[in-house]
């Protein structure tokens, strides 16, 4: 008995009348949950991004010996590779804070300016300049560098010092307009959820004022008829978020199969981790949630003004 007053009361107004205007709900809330998806799916990479970025730079200095000297003249190898061994050796430089020294070949420096210069680079011959990168066991500070300085320009005044600290900053700059772009999208998407359904509410209520009125005349209270309004959209709500958010994911994977071609040592791969999933899974709670509070004060606020 008590099953059948349950079921009764869920279809004391018509609701199957609106199939038109559900659907079209329904659709809305598959795509811009769809889009959310996107959107977090971008940030998550975009921190990957920037994290893998940073953690392979923080901590380095590279040194250059340019090919030319202060007089404009061309070094000898034997020149290049004295200064080398000079700053390799530098007793101010071998700190206990040097994780390691590494001098960059001449083909290895080839392969970094190809992409301007042209093929077979190494092979030519052409002053390049010497390279030699120090990784330190955690970022030096600024005082640990204007040290390493000093030593450099007493061994080659022309020598530059590279701590890629502005690289850096421009690159949590940009990264962070981009994360607070994507936020700021799944944000939007998520309110326009929100504003669709008060206003398929808002329609419902008006196309069942007739049975709202026939309703409130057999007693019924504002609370129990805003309540059937409010399952039936949390129900349709929650199916249409959870289809939206497995489009996005479907659309995700696709994206990376794609872009696998692209993977590189400045690309690294987005990792599919538990925080990930979980970010992903708790989207459609989120937007059932708040598609429920708005649909529910959205129908109290309409039924007070109703006569």
């Amino acid at each position: 008995m008590l099953d059948t007053f349950k079921k009764k009361k869920l279809q004391d107004l018509p609701f199957g009348k609106d199939d038109v205007g559900t659907r079209f709900v329904t659709l809305v809330i598959i795509m811009m949950t769809a889009l959310a998806t996107l959107a977090l799916g971008g940030a998550e990479i975009i921190l990957s991004l920037r994290g893998t970025w940073v953690d392979a730079i923080n901590g380095q200095i590279t040194i250059e010996i340019p090919a030319v000297n202060p007089d404009g003249k061309i070094r000898s190898a034997e020149e290049l590779n004295t200064l080398a061994h000079d700053i390799d050796s530098g007793t101010q430089m071998n700190g206990a804070d040097i994780k390691q020294i590494q001098r960059l070949s001449r083909q290895q420096v080839a392969e970094l300016i190809e992409p301007w210069i042209g093929p077979d680079t190494g092979n030519r011959d052409l002053p390049l300049p010497v390279l030699v990168a120090l990784t330190f066991d955690e970022n030096p500070t600024q005082e640990r560098i204007e040290q390493i300085t000093k030593t450099v320009h007493e061994i080659d005044p022309a020598a530059i010092v590279e701590t890629h600290q502005t690289w850096l900053d421009d690159l949590r700059r940009f990264s962070g307009v981009l994360l607070m772009a994507s936020v700021f999208m799944a944000f939007a998407v998520i309110a326009c959820c929100i504003l669709c359904v008060s206003g398929a509410v808002k329609s419902q209520l008006a196309s069942h004022q007739a049975d709202i009125d026939l309703l409130h005349l057999m007693g019924a209270t504002d609370d129990y008829i805003g309540a059937q309004f409010v399952r039936v959209v949390a129900t349709d709500v929650g199916r249409a978020a959870m289809l939206g958010v497995l489009i996005g994911i479907v659309f995700l994977k696709i994206g990376g199969v794609i872009a696998g071609g692209l993977q590189a040592a400045m690309i690294p791969g987005f990792s599919w981790s538990l925080p990930v999933w979980l970010s992903f899974l708790s989207l459609p709670l989120i937007v059932t949630s708040l598609c429920f509070v708005a649909a529910r004060v959205t129908v109290l606020q309409t039924l007070e003004k109703m006569p």
